[in-house]
């Protein structure tokens, strides 16, 4: 049996060093939870199938060795709980200074760091076939008064404000913004580009009498948003988290993905 002294010092040892590994142990979350919005957007988000936002998570929290909850909300709840830091993250969102209010983006400087986005998506403007609204690429013209219709929440919204036409946000749907169209209730209607063709696409009703204008509003990258609680605890991870997300994206096993994504 060891003497005395040695016991005790051996005993303070491992009390000093309990903390450290307390801390270390502390540096990585048991789990991560995040939400996301409970509507479709292809392919990024489907209700019957796991959309590529889903891939590219799951491969993250392969890579990552941590557990990634997801959890559909509204839009709006999943961002207002973000805030509230009762959730720690949510996918996916563009980039708007005021939302830097709700939680982190990957920054580099005072700006979003582009090589760590999710994916690139782009807006684009939808009308009846052989109306008289157009985009020319920097203003809405002949609108003749009438909104264009948007999805509530959504971050096109400002954009269509700032280009001084009216806007009619009162409907989250992607169909039931374009059935406002057809119904005449707005001269046009803002989409996320893909999912506004899969939509029209996938109705004839709504294929024969609408069209995409061109050239998209706007093209802009979505990101992994994190709470700031989350990163205040965790800096060091969250940082791995939007490094695994790039790497993930740009991976061949994801890349394969997208290619037979149908």
């Amino acid at each position: 049996m060891y003497p005395r002294p040695y016991r005790l010092l051996t005993g303070l040892l491992l009390a000093a060093l309990l903390p450290i590994g307390m801390a270390q142990a502390a540096d990585k979350p048991a789990s991560v939870n995040i939400c996301t919005e409970n509507e479709e957007s292809y392919p990024w988000l489907l209700k019957d199938r796991p959309g590529l936002n889903m891939i590219m998570i799951r491969q993250v929290e392969k890579q990552l060795g941590t557990k990634i909850e997801i959890k559909t909300l509204p839009w709006k709840r999943c961002m207002e709980e973000v805030k509230a830091g009762t959730m720690d993250g949510l996918f996916k969102i563009s980039f708007k200074a005021d939302r830097m209010e709700i939680g982190h983006y990957p920054m580099t400087g005072d700006k979003p760091d582009s090589s760590k986005r999710m994916l690139d998506d782009s807006y684009s403007l939808y009308r009846l076939k052989g109306g008289k609204l157009e985009w020319d690429g920097k203003a809405i013209k002949n609108a003749d008064g009438a909104a264009i219709g948007a999805q509530a929440g959504f971050s096109i919204v400002d954009q269509l404000k700032g280009l001084g036409v009216r806007v009619d946000d009162g409907t989250r749907s992607a169909d039931d913004n374009l059935q406002k169209l057809v119904n005449g209730r707005v001269a046009g209607v803002a989409l996320q580009t893909l999912e506004g063709d899969i939509s029209i696409a996938g109705k004839p009703e709504l294929a024969a009498k609408l069209e995409k204008i061109s050239p998209p509003l706007v093209v802009k990258p979505y990101f992994l948003m994190l709470s700031k609680p989350f990163v205040a605890k965790y800096p060091a991870f969250a940082t791995q988290v939007w490094d695994t997300v790039a790497a993930v994206r740009e991976s061949a096993e994801y890349k394969k993905q997208v290619q037979q994504f149908k």
